[in-house]
């Protein structure tokens, strides 16, 4: 159901207003300070400035014309997201409805009533004939400009005027990728309307994620809190799950257990180094020196006597003569524009920035009017850009890259036409000169740098690599010995970029002859292993990110931020590679066990695929929502009656790093090498080829994942004295001082079926400190202490009552046996 008012029954059309009628036109943008860039821009210098409702966003007013009429405009902004999706307070509340509920509960619109926006934007809005919304260009702006509308239809004067080609006949969409006064001024001649569909799909992921978020997070954090606390202390207070977080943090353990389940395999290289000959004519010799280094043309050796025998053979020649020389030239081809993700691989490769840190940066830039719009698919420049104009700003004698530019400028190369445009935001590139002061710190202006010098190599000459091969053979074994080489005096992209040119062998072959006759030097076998994989980086994470379909470019960065710190991961700050903790170890094995589809990259694609649908118009939200919902129903289900495996794999994993593993521990380590070997086979490329029928797959009544009905509690007391027991021999034994975890544990078990340990006062504690100590161990969610005069009736005073709640709600009453003659004396009898 719509929460914008319904169109108004008779307005009048804006081309038969009477003369001298002068419009009333709001603009609303997604941050004060682009607020002001847009007064300042359309203003003509001559706007004023207010204080709104809202305390942080002032509004700017200034006269001109709107659609051929006299206005006046009143530019305000949210900060943006105005609502946020949450449960409502019955539902919060863990006592009252387990996870499983949230599923279905209602989920309500919350905002900050500290920062008054719905009552500013509805004061503002007033009187206004036209809203013209100015929300950043991608589906959350888009999804914003419905949070405005929501506040701000409801008070203007839509029966004074209409417009024909608005939305609602009054509610215009400006579309723009930077804060350059030209680009404002040309965007609001080209307004258009907001998108609903790309609001909806906004709406769709984050109905989604709440659900499943916090339904697994608060199952998890119950039943470790109630089971676990006081065996794993700490660890149970919170253990979350995020629908993109997982994937993430999964491709991370992927890579980990790869290196893990890695055998080296040895091999052997059969070389040797040559001299062209002395009497070799100058025609026939390279010009640098002549000595160079060849290997056998089969490549490697898997079998030592294989390798040996071919030594033999060839340590017999004492002199040999070129048999043939191929010569290639190889294009390394100027970059592509930059779009977000390559903006943040690059950043985290070249200056060593974070991509949280980088979109943070890029940000501020824009806001400044100093670079264009972040967050882009987009990799081509559109046929509009004025690149000319651009080098032209960023020329100046003193900047940087002065002689890049005058050079990159002066080639008149074009920039690629191989690029993608996906129809939302050009290339991110820099839209005016900006000096190390105006970037603030260090950061910035490298990013600043870093994205200017990227803008020259775009339009650069392509790097021309020079490649070439000579092969002879020692008693029919043949050699081939090969060389790189470029030009070193050339201006092209690697140079504005500060690229290394690519050099290798100490000889250009291709000045090599056939024929020429080379003297053998030494022949040699040298032994190698292969080597694992390395830990990915942050380049190479985004990088699977975006091919399978984790994140938008708006988010991928906060998802690698989220399993930072939350402590599933730790970076190496060197070589900014990511190497997953105990924790994030722990979490993933336990999931691939239970239900891998809870931490695969295929699923989540599908869902963002489901999102992707429904921007276009092809499905609907309440259609999506409910399908993707029912499918995580189940698998809620089925993980509930399996969620033991996560305490298990969370204990073998810290006992792994504190290096307490040993044989007793035997259940917890068959159970980790399975979740193991399991990861490290995947292939990527099949989890790639299977995305796009990761829909399907997910719809599919899978047996594994059928809950025919819950476990008695018999049954679920006994996987927990197992798990206790697993716990145990991997050095987690119960400690009293833990026993507070168990606090807000939600749904428990009644106290006659929960294990219990003996609670013993603390003497330094005061009795009613000691008994409030006492519900929290046992599992008592409500207490009550009351007095009243005493109901014997040859005792007269007061006795003390005691009202307890369990876990389970049975309530319990509790009278003091001794009568006092003082009210405080029988509180003090508790």
């Amino acid at each position: 159901m719509s929460l914008l008012p319904p169109r108004p029954q008779r307005v009048a059309d804006v081309d038969t207003l009477p003369q001298g009628f002068e419009l009333v036109v709001l603009m609303v943008a997604e941050k004060p300070s682009i607020a002001e860039a847009l007064a300042a821009a359309l203003g003509g210098g001559q706007a004023t400035k207010r204080v709104g409702v809202a305390p942080r966003s002032p509004v700017h007013e200034y006269s001109g014309s709107f659609r051929g009429q006299p206005a006046q405009f009143k530019v305000t902004a949210t900060a943006g997201h105005i609502y946020s999706l949450d449960f409502g307070k019955e539902f919060n509340d863990w006592q009252k409805h387990g996870p499983e509920d949230l599923f279905h509960a209602p989920v309500v619109s919350c905002y900050d009533g500290r920062a008054r926006l719905p009552e500013h934007l509805a004061a503002e809005a007033t009187g206004c004939q036209a809203l013209v919304l100015w929300l950043d260009c991608d589906r959350e702006g888009e999804n914003i400009c419905f949070e405005v509308m929501r506040n701000a239809l409801p008070a203007m004067d839509r029966c004074s005027v209409t417009f024909p080609e608005a939305y609602r006949g009054c509610v215009f969409r400006a579309k723009f990728s930077s804060l350059a006064a030209v680009d404002l001024q040309q965007a609001m001649l080209a307004l258009g309307v907001p998108n609903q569909n790309e609001s909806d799909s906004v709406d769709a992921r984050q109905e989604i994620d709440l659900r499943l978020g916090v339904a697994f997070s608060r199952l998890q954090t119950q039943y470790f809190r109630q089971h676990f606390a006081a065996h794993l202390g700490s660890l149970a207070r919170t253990v979350t799950y995020g629908p993109c977080q997982m994937p993430t943090l999964w491709f991370c353990v992927h890579r980990h257990c790869q290196i893990e389940k890695y055998v080296p395999v040895p091999f052997w290289r059969l070389q040797t180094t040559v001299r062209v000959s002395s009497a070799q004519s100058d025609s026939a010799a390279p010009s640098e020196a002549a000595e160079f280094r060849a290997e056998a043309s089969c490549g490697r050796f898997w079998k030592e006597p294989d390798a040996t025998s071919m030594l033999r053979r060839a340590q017999i020649a004492a002199e040999t003569h070129v048999r043939s020389v191929r010569r290639s030239s190889t294009m390394w081809s100027r970059p592509l524009p930059l779009n977000t993700v390559a903006m943040l691989r690059k950043a985290s490769e070249q200056i060593g920035i974070s991509p949280g840190d980088t979109m943070h940066c890029a940000e501020q830039l824009y806001l400044k009017g100093i670079l264009s719009y972040p967050r882009t698919e987009t990799n081509q420049y559109p046929p509009n850009f004025d690149i000319a104009a651009l080098a032209d700003k960023l020329q100046t004698a003193d900047a940087p890259w002065a002689d890049t530019a005058a050079r990159a400028v002066s080639s008149s190369t074009p920039p690629r036409d191989d690029g993608v445009d996906h129809g939302d935001h050009p290339p991110i590139t820099p839209v005016k000169l900006a000096t190390r002061s105006q970037c603030k710190d260090e950061a910035t202006w490298e990013l600043y740098k870093m994205v200017c010098l990227h803008f020259f190599a775009t339009i650069s000459p392509d790097c021309v690599v020079r490649e070439a091969e000579a092969t002879f053979e020692f008693d029919g074994v043949q050699f081939v010995a090969r060389s790189v080489r470029s030009p070193a005096d050339a201006f092209t992209w690697c140079t504005v970029v500060g690229a290394a040119l690519p050099m290798e062998g100490a000889v250009d072959i291709g000045e090599l002859e056939e024929g020429a006759k080379l003297e053998v030097m030494r022949t040699w076998l040298s032994e190698h292993a292969t080597e694992p994989p390395p830990y990915l980086s942050e380049s190479d994470l985004l990088g699977l990110m975006e091919e399978h379909g984790i994140g938008t470019d708006a988010s991928m960065a906060q998802h690698i931020t989220n399993v930072l710190k939350r402590g599933y991961v730790w970076l190496d700050e060197c070589s900014r590679r990511l190497v997953p903790a105990a924790m994030g170890l722990a979490l993933a094995h336990a999931y691939t066990l239970v239900d891998p589809g809870l931490v695969l990259p295929t699923v989540r694609a599908s869902i963002e695929n489901e999102c992707a649908c429904v921007a276009k118009g092809d499905a609907s939200k309440a259609d999506v929502v409910a399908r993707v919902l029912r499918i995580f129903e189940r698998k809620f289900q089925h993980f509930r009656l399996h969620i033991s495996q996560v305490p298990v794999m969370l204990a073998y994993a810290f006992a792994q790093e504190q290096g307490r593993i040993c044989e007793a521990s035997g259940e917890a380590a068959q159970h980790w090498e399975k979740a193991v070997k399991v990861t490290a086979a995947m292939s990527l490329q099949d989890l790639l080829h299977r995305r796009d029928v990761a829909a399907l797959e997910m719809e599919k009544e899978d047996t594994d994942l059928q809950t025919s009905s819950a476990a008695d509690d018999d049954s679920l007391l006994a996987v927990i004295a197992r798990v206790h027991q697993n716990l145990e021999e991997l050095g987690f034994v119960p400690s009293d001082e833990h026993g507070d975890a168990a606090d807000n544990a939600g749904e428990g078990e009644p106290p006659a079926k929960r294990p219990r340990r003996a609670f013993v006062p603390d003497p330094g504690k005061t009795a009613l400190a000691n008994f409030h100590e006492f519900c929290s161990r046992v599992g008592i969610t409500k207490k009550a202490i009351s007095t009243s005069p005493s109901t014997v009736a040859a005792t007269p005073g007061f006795q003390c009552t005691i009202c307890l709640v369990t876990a389970d709600g049975e309530e319990h009453e509790y009278k003091s046996i001794d009568v006092h003659s003082k009210k405080k004396a029988a509180e003090h009898d508790a």
